[in-house]
């Protein structure tokens, strides 16, 4: 397994991909392509949300038609969201260049935007970029294409897996972008997952469903749910492995691994989140139902108070109780459990430590570790999350200008 950054990333059969500056943006690269030579079964996940950028009312349309694709587009500093008809015809006007300048059917190409909500598309050098990048991509340029779908991320986020399934060697890589406006049911990111496995569109999309809502739906940095979030997988099949069905064994096999793929991916995503400097996890076991685990392992990791707690290194355990307590999880408090990086500062109703910020160990790490018992069941679930700090007011206070 290789990650973000690495130089020698494994590249599924038949793939290739490039990245450019095109002048959309003021610098670093805001343009990328991926490829296929085979027609891909393909998946995809959109935003909750009910504003919705123009390149996803058209993406949710392939998928609705079941759409086969051979390619990727994606630009970057502009979202293409709230732009009316005319962002309709841009998103279009888009799949249209890239599917000229590969000699595939408009049909086949999918399209992906991120940036800011609003403005109308400069459509020149995006147009005139993509006629470049057409004939300059390779299975070498894939990590230009995770740099061309950044905004405010601070590094690419790269992910690659091979496994075996019934004798044949698939190899799958991932690439994502997503630093703020991270929220559930999606978290504000794109996702694109490239594998040669040969998969029914069916299970594909079983699979995906169920490991986004491990990992992308399980992330949170400032609450804030964008209008763009897209994860879309393409299996081209040139593994030429038996094909996996939702019946077959290797089903979850398969799963696993794309699971695995896209837990990295969000991790990345958190890690990164727009002035960070602490990872979060959030352990919560004992409550009646996974789904009531998740409700309350959500929340406090979405709180703000504990976010700047954990920022300030200060071990306030109160917040956490506060924070379950108002999750509407139902739970008796006083059998409930609560520890910090291994710490019980709570346990079955009663306090153990008094918090002491500077004397405590406690969220002193890059890594910090919530874990919440409520005794009550055997649903849990993980969350991940990160710290608030005055940078992400920073960087998000004069993001439009």
């Amino acid at each position: 397994m290789r990650r973000s950054g690495d130089k020698g990333i494994d590249v599924p059969i038949g793939f290739s991909a490039g990245g450019m500056h095109c002048g959309a943006k003021r610098k670093r690269k805001d343009l990328s392509l991926i490829f296929s030579v085979k027609g891909c079964t393909s998946a995809a996940l959109f935003t909750r949300n009910t504003v919705k950028a123009a390149p996803l009312v058209r993406g949710m349309a392939q998928m609705k038609a079941g759409n086969r694709l051979r390619a990727v587009v994606v630009n970057s500093g502009n979202a293409n969201c709230m732009t009316g008809e005319r962002g309709l015809k841009d998103a279009e006007k888009m799949a249209n260049v890239t599917a000229e300048a590969l000699g595939v059917p408009p049909g086949e190409v999918f399209v992906s935007s991120t940036g800011i909500i609003g403005q109308y598309m400069d459509m020149g050098p995006i147009l005139s970029g993509i006629r470049t990048l057409s004939g300059n991509i390779s299975p070498n340029g894939f990590e230009s294409a995770a740099d061309g779908i950044m905004t405010t991320d601070g590094f690419r986020k790269m992910s690659s897996r091979k496994f075996r399934v019934n004798g044949r060697e698939i190899t799958m890589t991932g690439i994502a972008k997503g630093a703020g406006m991270i929220k559930p049911d999606m978290a504000t990111t794109l996702v694109f997952v490239i594998t040669d496995a040969a998969i029914s569109r069916g299970a594909l999309a079983k699979a995906l469903s169920l490991s986004t809502e491990r990992s992308f739906n399980s992330i949170t940095v400032d609450g804030d749910m964008s209008t763009n979030d897209t994860a879309l997988i393409m299996a081209n099949g040139m593994a030429c492995n038996p094909r996996i069905s939702l019946s077959s064994g290797s089903f979850e096999k398969f799963t696993s691994e794309l699971g695995a793929l896209m837990l990295e991916l969000a991790a990345m995503v958190v890690r990164d989140g727009e002035g960070a400097g602490k990872f979060i996890e959030v352990r919560v076991k004992g409550a009646r139902k996974d789904a009531e685990a998740k409700k309350a392992a959500e929340t406090v990791a979405d709180s703000l108070l504990v976010k700047c707690a954990a920022s300030g290194e200060d071990p306030n355990w109160g917040r956490i109780a506060s924070s379950v307590g108002a999750s509407g999880v139902r739970f008796d408090p006083g059998k409930m459990t609560i520890k910090l990086d291994g710490v019980a500062f709570f346990r079955k109703g009663k306090p153990v430590l008094r918090a002491k910020r500077l004397e405590s160990p406690v969220f002193k790490g890059k890594d910090i570790l919530i874990e919440v018992d409520l005794a009550s069941g055997k649903g849990s679930s993980v969350f991940y999350s990160c710290d608030i700090t005055t940078k992400y007011i920073d960087l998000n206070s004069f993001y439009t200008t």
